[in-house]
């Protein structure tokens, strides 16, 4: 059969692999260096970490230069073969060939993807070349680096690349213009997960209790497109992978029909279709509106900053999408549309203002609702899947829509406040008996989270408490071993458990605590002793989808039972800092310049201490009063640190921390008045 009866042309696919193979070497060589070259390296030093080398490369977790390089290289294969369409004199030339513009699509995508299999076929075999040559039967090579794993990395990384090469053939069908092919690429391949993102931080400012459910965005809009994809923590499932393949196709064939229905005088034209202008001119438009309210938002989070800034992004979205199309900066006399797109974005801004659905005064009735959630925020609620964290009880329902109607009707106040004090998150979800939910989060000022009278209700019932501190859903049975780890350094110790009564003993003292804390204390500043990590089988306990090793508590300083425990078993003084263990501590009232910031560095903090010689400063010796600061010190991050504290131990390690003003004991508030 002839070559013009079939739908590519063997000449054309020989050419674009005579030309392009360079991209496809090089390609080759940033996989290679990335993995196997990282690989043999981590596997012939046994000091290295070769489990985690393997593992992220295999995986593709952490592998940013791998990721990077497969969006890249698949947008300049692309920019290449179809940088014809973007010339006038090279595309009246391609087309007049006795060629049909099928066989010339098709023929340079099959050149296409045939570039980009190679690369990934050849770093295939070498890695599996490596995996017979350096396999010794551990467990590296048993679990990890494996035939299976291997493949599975060649079909993820070729499907990435085909998404995102036939995205880039999309947008060349589309334009006619190089380098704005490859902007809009790149615009594309981020565009689900960067416009959900600006979407949903334009709606936490504009709708009052709106909740962004950041694992919305990780385990599905970030998988819309395989490259974002790997920026979250889950792996790809079957459907995913379904979609991938359909995406593939789907970009294909819309590329083609617009190849086939393109004209060659579009060549050198931003956008090659009439009817795509105004699309891409308000598109760009909509998303530079919403990109320049963010960005004035987070510079100073009031209402009046953010509409300035959604006034501006608009304006220059416009002028630079009409700038684009029109290739000419004199685009002044086009700004009607500019008008009426303001007078549609102020009328749904209006009726966003004025909550004209309601969204934010709605409260489910009670008999709709089957079941409740209340925490600090909603991340425990998207992300937790390990067990049911809801609340069931008639009595908890109704307490968290009193909460809920609190809140609501101290809108305006707690909105113009939350410039100038301490706020705190609320998460409040309703699952609804007709199968919804309605989700809201709020900042509260910290004095209302501390005195409202509903929400130690809340906390304080046996319900809540079930279900939210994971250790009331531990299987002991699994258990490996308790790690206590004390707050403060002390001199690299901490405690081990592994004797299975006493595990059961301690967790039993700690459940105990828990249920015995009341709300008050639960929001005590004071930080703890010390912090405990329970460590477990992954597969076996909680049945946990995420495969944690261990759930986290602490022991904190109002913990009587556990305190008691630790000590009638001689841990105490192994799992905290003890006062013979410091040699000394100095204290200083902290600067407003330090209060005011919300992260700093040990060496800004040490010269905080130890230069300012215009502050008064008390040192301390007395092992009573030392003991009594160790109770008494540390804050919350987010509350007012009105001290700053030295802690210079025994062995001669130091270690600066803080005090709030409510925790500081009378002997230290008497000697700065």
């Amino acid at each position: 059969m002839k070559s013009k009866m079939l739908f590519f042309n063997i000449n054309i696919i020989l050419e674009d692999l005579k030309r392009y193979w360079g991209i496809a070497a090089l390609y080759f060589l940033t996989l290679f260096f990335s993995g196997p070259l990282t690989i043999i390296s981590s596997l012939d030093d046994p000091n290295n970490y070769s489990y985690e080398q393997v593992n992220n490369f295999l995986t593709l977790r952490h592998a940013n230069f791998q990721m990077m390089f497969s969006i890249i290289f698949p947008i300049l294969l692309a920019l290449f073969i179809f940088r014809y369409l973007q010339q006038k004199k090279s595309t009246t030339l391609m087309h007049s060939f006795p060629i049909t513009r099928g066989q010339l699509f098709h023929s340079h995508n099959i050149a296409g993807v045939l570039l980009l299999i190679l690369p990934i076929l050849l770093t295939t075999v070498v890695l599996i070349v490596l995996l017979n040559v350096y396999h010794d039967g551990s467990a590296l090579f048993e679990k990890i680096f494996t035939i299976s794993n291997i493949l599975r990395w060649a079909w993820f990384s070729l499907l990435a690349n085909l998404v995102v090469y036939f995205i880039s053939v999309l947008v060349a069908m589309v334009t006619g213009i190089s380098l704005i092919q490859m902007i809009l690429s790149f615009i594309c391949i981020f565009l689900p997960l960067g416009f959900s993102s600006l979407m949903f931080t334009n709606f936490d400012q504009l709708l009052y209790g709106f909740a962004v459910n950041n694992n919305l965005l990780e385990s599905f809009v970030a998988k819309i497109i395989p490259s974002t994809a790997f920026l979250g923590k889950e792996t790809m499932d079957s459907h995913f992978i379904g979609w991938y393949i359909l995406l593939s196709i789907l970009l294909y064939f819309i590329s083609y029909a617009f190849y086939k229905k393109r004209h060659l005088e579009s060549a050198s034209d931003p956008i090659a279709f009439h009817l795509l202008k105004p699309i891409f001119k308000y598109g760009f438009t909509f998303c530079s509106m919403f990109l320049g309210g963010a960005y004035f938002y987070i510079i100073k989070r009031i209402d009046s900053w953010a509409y300035i800034g959604y006034m501006m992004g608009a304006f220059l979205g416009y002028m630079i999408a009409e700038m684009i199309i029109q290739k000419s900066i004199w685009i002044f006399k086009n700004l009607k549309g500019f008008v009426i797109y303001t007078v549609v974005i102020l009328i749904a801004f209006t009726g966003i203002k004025f909550d004209l659905v309601g969204y934010e005064k709605r409260i489910p009735n009670v008999e709709d609702i089957q079941s409740v959630y209340y925490g600090n925020g909603l991340y425990r609620y998207w992300s937790d899947d390990a067990f049911d964290s809801s609340l069931k009880t008639s009595e908890n329902i109704h307490l968290v829509r009193n909460l809920h109607s609190e809140i609501i009707a101290n809108k305006e106040k707690f909105i113009h406040e939350k410039e100038n004090i301490i706020m705190r998150y609320i998460g409040i979800a309703y699952k609804l008996k007709n199968g919804k939910t309605l989700t809201r989060e709020y900042h509260v000022p910290k004095e209302f989270a501390n005195t409202n009278g509903t929400i130690p209700k809340i906390y304080e019932s046996k319900e809540y408490k079930m279900n939210h501190y994971d250790i009331f859903h531990l299987d002991l049975n699994h258990v490996n071993y308790i790690r206590i780890d004390p707050e403060l350094r002390n001199h690299g110790n901490n405690v081990k458990i592994v004797d299975a009564d006493e595990i059961r003993a301690m967790t039993d003292a700690i459940k105990i605590d828990i249920m015995d804390e009341t709300y008050k204390e639960s929001t005590d500043t004071k930080n703890p002793w010390a912090h405990i990590q329970i460590y477990m089988d992954k597969e076996n306990n909680l049945d946990d989808p995420d495969g944690r090793d261990h759930i986290y508590t602490s022991w904190k300083k109002h913990y009587k039972h556990l305190s008691k425990w630790l000590k009638e078993n001689g841990y105490d003084e192994k799992a905290r800092v003890m006062p013979e263990n410091v040699d000394y501590i100095v204290i200083e009232k902290a600067s407003e310049e330090l209060k005011s910031r919300t992260s700093y560095s040990s060496t800004e903090l040490e010269r905080e201490l130890t230069e300012n010689k215009n502050e008064k400063i008390l040192e301390i010796k007395d092992k009573e009063q030392i003991e009594k600061i160790l109770f008494h010190y540390g804050p919350n991050w987010h509350d007012e640190k009105t001290y700053i504290i030295g802690f210079y131990y025994t062995n001669g390690d130091s270690e600066i921390n803080f005090m709030t003003q409510e925790n500081t004991p009378e002997f230290v508030k008497n000697y700065f008045k």
